[in-house]
Parts: C-alpha cells; sequence; structure tokens
C-alpha cells in the first residue's frame, strides 16, 4: 500500500480528535482557562531514545541546581541517593567534564532528618524540596510529609506543610537551621508555602536582568501537597536578604494591579499562577537564556490512586511563560505509557545546566524518578534524565501510521509482538540478520517508531537506497520502552520516498512511522 495525501489528511484529523480528551478535576474546583500566549519555539518534543540513568543511585525528587564550583548538587528523598543507607533526605554531588560523565557520590547522609520514613510525633516525614545556589551558599526548602494513604485527603494526596529554608556555607557538609528547630519551629507553618522550590535562573543562582532576578530570588509553590496539588503560588525574597532565613523578609505574588499592589507579605492573599486542580505536583521553574522563557511541568495521576502508591499513569504537561508569574501556555505533555506496564514516572525538574542551543532552539535536561521502588540497577526509583527539545522552526503537520496500517512490505520473517496491557505498542519483529521492510511514502519528512528493551538489535535506515543510520533498539537497566522515535528526517524533497528498515543484528521491531506532509 502507498500512503497518499488523502490517507495522510484523514489519520491527521484523527489524531487531533484525541488529543482533545480532558482529565478529570478535583470535584468542586475549575480549572483555569490557559491563555494562548506567543511562545519563542513552534514545538517541544520530549525524547524518549536519550533517556540517561544513574544505576548506582536510589531515590527521588532530584533537583540538580548549579552551584558557583560549576558543578551539580542534588537533595534526594527517602532512598540512600549515592550513598549507602536509606535516608529520609541526603545530599549528592554529580561530577563529571560532560553530562555523559556526570557521576554521583554523597556529601552529607543528613542523619538528623532521620532515617527513611522516620516519622515524628506528627506522624509526618521529613522531604527536601527545592534546591539553589545563590552567591557561593546552598540553600534548601525542607517540609513535613504525610503519605497518601495516611493524609486523608480524598485523593490520596501526599501533603506537604511546614516548610522551612536551610543554609550551608562549606557545600553541604553542615546546614542551619538545625532540623530541631525546623520542626518546633518552622518557617512557613501550615501548607499553605508547604512544598517550596526555586526559580533557576542559572549557575550560582544567575545573573539575569529580566524580571528583577538580579536582586530577588524566586520560589514557585503547590498549596500544600507532593502530588496533584491544586494551584502554585510565587514567592520572592530580596537576594541580599534570604541567608537571613526569615518568612517576614518574602513577599507574595498577588497580581497584575498597580507596581505597588503586586505583592504582598501574607502568603494567604497570593493569586496563583497557574491553577489546575488535583495536577499540580511539587517542581521547580526553569529559566532558558536563549529562548528568555521559563518552563515548568505540571504533574500528574490522570486518574485516582487505587493504592499508595500506584499510578496506573502519570503526564507530564509543559509549560511556558515569559514571566515567573505568568501568563502560563501550554507547551507539549508526555505520558509516561512509554514505560512498560507497572513502572512509572515521577518527580520531574529541568535543570539549568546543560541547556545545549543549536540553529533549530534549544535542548533542556529534564531530571526525574519512577516506581516501582526496588533497589537494584534496573529499577527507576533512581536519579535519571531525559532531553526536551525545544524547535524554533515548525515542523510540517504530520499523521502517525501503525505498522499494520502503513503498508509496509516485508522480506524475511517477519512475526506480531502483540500490545501490552492497556498499551497501543503492537509491533512487528524480525530475529534474522538482512530481514527488511520497505515503504514508499510521500513527504517531507518521517520518523520511525519502535520498542527498545534490554537484549534487543540493531535496524539499520535508509531513505531512497542512501543509508541514513542505525538504530540500536537495546536499553542497558531500564524497563521496555515504546514509542520511541529511533529516527528522524526532515528537509526531504518534495515526491515520492522509499524507506528500507532491514535487521544488522538480534531481535528488532518496529511500531509505526511519522510521515510529515
Amino acid at each position: 500500500m502507498r500512503i497518499n495525501r488523502r490517507d495522510f489528511m484523514c489519520a491527521s484529523s484523527l489524531a487531533a480528535m484525541g488529543a482533545c480528551a480532558p482529565a478529570a478535576l478535583a470535584a468542586g474546583m475549575a480549572e483555569a482557562a490557559i491563555e494562548a500566549v506567543p511562545l519563542p519555539f513552534a514545538q517541544a518534543r520530549f525524547d524518549l531514545n536519550r533517556i540517561h540513568k544513574w544505576d548506582d543511585s536510589n531515590g527521588d525528587t532530584w533537583d540538580p541546581f548549579w552551584a558557583d564550583d560549576d558543578q551539580l548538587y542534588s537533595f534526594n528523598c527517602d532512598g540512600r541517593g549515592f550513598g549507602r543507607q536509606p535516608r529520609n533526605l541526603a545530599f549528592n554531588v554529580f561530577s563529571g567534564s560532560s553530562f555523559e560523565s556526570l557521576a554521583g557520590r554523597q556529601v552529607n547522609p543528613m542523619d538528623e532528618y532521620g532515617a527513611a520514613d522516620q516519622r515524628a510525633a506528627d506522624h509526618a516525614t521529613w522531604k527536601v524540596c527545592g534546591q539553589e545556589c545563590i552567591d557561593g551558599v546552598f540553600y534548601a526548602f525542607v517540609s513535613r510529609n504525610v503519605y497518601g494513604h495516611e493524609s486523608h485527603d480524598p485523593l490520596m494526596r501526599q501533603t506537604a506543610l511546614n516548610a522551612s529554608l536551610i543554609k550551608s556555607t562549606d557545600r553541604g557538609r553542615n546546614w542551619t537551621r538545625p532540623g530541631a528547630q525546623n520542626y518546633a519551629q518552622p518557617i512557613w507553618p501550615g501548607p499553605a508555602f508547604g512544598a517550596p522550590f526555586f526559580v533557576h535562573y542559572g549557575k550560582n543562582g544567575g545573573s539575569i536582568q529580566a524580571d528583577g532576578a538580579a536582586d530577588f530570588v524566586y520560589a514557585v509553590s503547590t498549596n500544600g501537597f507532593w502530588c496533584d496539588g491544586d494551584f502554585l503560588v510565587l514567592g520572592r525574597v530580596r537576594r541580599d536578604r534570604i541567608a537571613a532565613l526569615d518568612a517576614a523578609d518574602w513577599q507574595y505574588w498577588r497580581g497584575n494591579g498597580a507596581e505597588g499592589d503586586r505583592w504582598t507579605a501574607s502568603v494567604y492573599e497570593a493569586t496563583p499562577i497557574l491553577a489546575r486542580p488535583a495536577k499540580c505536583g511539587q517542581t521547580p521553574i526553569t529559566y532558558i537564556p536563549a529562548l528568555g522563557i521559563y518552563l515548568t511541568i505540571s504533574w500528574y495521576n490522570p486518574e485516582p490512586l487505587p493504592h499508595w502508591y500506584t499510578p496506573t499513569e502519570m503526564r507530564y504537561d509543559l509549560f511556558a511563560a515569559a514571566h515567573p508569574w505568568g501568563p502560563w501556555a501550554a507547551a507539549g505533555s508526555l505520558s509516561d505509557s512509554f514505560l512498560a506496564p507497572g513502572s512509572n514516572m515521577y518527580g520531574p525538574s529541568i535543570c539549568a545546566k546543560y541547556q545545549e542551543a543549536s540553529e533549530n532552539g534549544v535542548t533542556v535536561r529534564m531530571f526525574t524518578s519512577g516506581c516501582q521502588f526496588e533497589d537494584v540497577p534496573s529499577g527507576i526509583y533512581k536519579a535519571w534524565s531525559m532531553p526536551i527539545v525545544l524547535e524554533t522552526q515548525p515542523a510540517p503537520p504530520s499523521a502517525y501510521f501503525s505498522v499494520e496500517s502503513a503498508g509496509f512490505e516485508k522480506q524475511g520473517n517477519w512475526q506480531v509482538m502483540g500490545a501490552d496491557p492497556g498499551r497501543e505498542n503492537l509491533a512487528w519483529t524480525s530475529g534474522v540478520q538482512n530481514d527488511q521492510l520497505t515503504l514508499s511514502f510521500e513527504g517531507s519528512g518521517i520518523e520511525v517508531v519502535a520498542r527498545k528493551a534490554a537484549g534487543r538489535g540493531s535496524l539499520s535506515i535508509a531513505i531512497d537506497g542512501k543509508p541514513e543510520a542505525t538504530a540500536s533498539l537495546a536499553v542497558v537497566n531500564m524497563p521496555e520502552l515504546s514509542g520511541v522515535v529511533v529516527f528522524r528526517r526532515l528537509g526531504l524533497a518534495s515526491g515520492r520516498h522509499i524507506l528500507t528498515l532491514a535487521n544488522r543484528g538480534g531481535a528488532i521491531n518496529v511500531q509505526g512511522v511519522r510521515l510529515y506532509r
């Protein structure tokens, strides 16, 4: 079968209809309208083909910050980080000459905050929130959290309250205020600023003049939830006053009124900068200097949790804005259904370092973690990262065709690899070298989509008889991945083309292709 323009337009329309399915809102609350704000990039792509994981790590809430010594530092929650014993929180450093060479090491086990899951009389545990280096001093927010199966929240959400700010002047070896003081006298009592994360501007807190960032440090918090919060509020403190660790120095965004009325000293008078009931997990905001914009990720469970903590799916909705207070515009979305059933991701953070500018945009690094929670090299309850590609050139209209509907011609012994339960990842597979698939198509570009797993082989890609690439379909210490774009080529000459896919050794598969008009 040949794919022509009529087939392409039909598939494009059906895909657009499916993308509009709404998620349920928290009871009694409405989701605020998302403004159609012009963005300096055309589309965002989550690159599943370049996931990088630190197999020797353990834990979640990785929010690496770019310190004045050019290294990345990060706390973790619940696991052992890069140490030996699980802790409620621990402090680590990533060192290396490039992103791919980064290696982790524990700096401080933060013993005063307890072993993992250690509770106190309030039935809560210590968790770390956002982290940053400001003018050579390290800062982190800590708060008391109650797990969803114990919080009595109707949506089984983990609550976050009684936050405090701590600092270190010796690269994280010692921290003040003491944990006992933060427990007895939290800087922000209650849930209103219960899960604060910094706005990341760059190395050593950044040197950005926009939005007063040279004079102020900004932080964003949910309304007292680790996961599935209802809205975000924005706070700020003068850069020369943050070291005082005093809530009286902070102000909170109240709205676009007169200049003197935009900020208030009371967090209870703050106006949400992003309101999405049950869709706002705790996360930072990160500035992208090459584009002059801010990014954040609204992450959530689309469906109520059946048990704690066993999500059926997690979604990461990317938002962008010209200012930290918004207005925020939807800029992309990712479902974790690319992971094998039983595996989920959560807790994203966009890193200020390792942003790579190119002729067609900027690539940024998203850190995340996942579950289930086994502490084994192949597990995903660890620090791992995924590139997000912000493309400034609009991609042509496209449509996805499964391997069964695209019209491939087979040569060799191709078999059907059935879809996983709850997944649309049926594929054709071959275990014989030189088996081929060919496709005649019309368009200006093409993507090849496949499943990746441990022990898989390699797939060669050619267009019009010219070799383009060889894609490995193997992963190391990750669950099986599906829906992975293993090859992408835009800018083809107009007219008809021939795609040839060949087995270059081992077990390979093809899920489908995306064609660009």
